[in-house]
């Protein structure tokens, strides 16, 4: 299997029997691999459960030959596009009530992946800041929306 993610993901997709069309992209998130297919629903599997272990295995392929490789996101068909931005206004819609409560708030157990997600969004945020907490058996952790301490 060639070093290039891109290729390995093409090869990956092929042994699993699915057809499909890999675009690369640079996003301020890292590496993005996109793949267009006809059966994206089973690619992306329940939840984004497939896409989230296809998407550990390549790096996990990628790191095994080369250690310092960039972590790389896939997604099939804008899968974790619209996930990302569901997510995102959920996260802002509790953060508002922190804002008018003041209270902190607790949100569901995420994905590590996710959690970057809102730690990102929230860094330049004057009002909210973003605690993870402790996780579960599956890596999967809290984050508390609270107000920045002044």
């Amino acid at each position: 299997m060639a070093n290039d993610p891109k290729q390995m993901l093409s090869e990956l997709i092929r042994l699993m029997g699915f057809e499909g069309k890999v675009d690369q992209f640079q996003t301020e998130e890292g590496l993005l691999l996109h793949i267009e297919c006809s059966e994206g629903g089973r690619l992306i599997g329940k939840q984004g459960q497939t896409l989230s272990h296809l998407q550990f295995l390549l790096n996990r392929m990628l790191r095994k030959q080369h250690p310092e490789a960039p972590h790389v996101i896939v997604d099939v068909c804008r899968y974790r596009e619209r996930a990302r931005d569901l997510l995102i206004k959920h996260t802002q819609e509790q953060a508002d009530r922190v804002r008018r409560w003041g209270d902190p708030i607790h949100l569901e157990p995420l994905s590590p992946y996710e959690r970057r997600v809102i730690h990102r969004f929230f860094a330049s945020d004057p009002e909210i800041e973003t605690v993870s907490e402790a996780g579960d058996e599956m890596g999967r952790k809290q984050i508390t929306l609270q107000l920045r301490k002044k």
